[in-house]
C-alpha cells in the first residue's frame, strides 16, 4: 500500500512540475520579422535569449498565425522595429515547425523609449 501511494505521489509529481506558466523575455528591440510559408511569423530579438523553454532553437521566436489578437500583435512589432523601441513580453512552450521545436511568443508589451 505504501509503495503504492509513494507511486502515485511521484507520477503526479512528474506530471506537475514540468508545465511551466508564462516566463518573461526581458526588455529587447526587434531585430527582425520573417513570415514562414507556415504562416507563423517568426521574431528576431537583440541580445542573448533569457528564458526558461526547453526548445531545439532557443533563439528563433515565433508568433503562431493562431495566436489570439495575432495581427494586432504583428502590427505592434512592426511598428516597434521600425521605431526601434524596445518591447518586453512572455514566452510560453515551444511551437513545432516542421520537426523543430522554436520559442512560442504569447505577449508582447509595448514601451515608451
Amino acid at each position: 500500500m505504501v509503495k503504492t501511494t509513494l507511486l502515485m505521489i511521484v507520477l503526479l509529481l512528474s506530471m506537475v512540475i514540468p508545465s511551466q506558466a508564462n516566463c518573461s523575455f526581458g526588455t529587447r528591440e526587434v531585430t527582425s520579422l520573417v513570415f514562414h510559408d507556415s504562416g507563423n511569423l517568426y521574431v528576431g530579438f537583440s541580445g542573448q535569449y533569457s528564458h526558461r523553454e526547453n526548445c531545439q532553437s532557443k533563439s528563433t521566436y515565433v508568433l503562431p498565425k493562431k495566436l489570439p489578437f495575432f495581427k494586432e500583435i504583428y502590427a505592434g512589432l512592426l511598428a516597434a522595429m521600425h521605431a526601434k523601441s524596445k518591447v518586453c513580453g512572455w514566452v510560453n512552450g515551444c511551437v513545432t515547425v516542421w520537426n523543430n521545436t522554436k520559442v512560442k511568443l504569447t505577449r508582447i508589451d509595448f514601451k515608451p523609449n
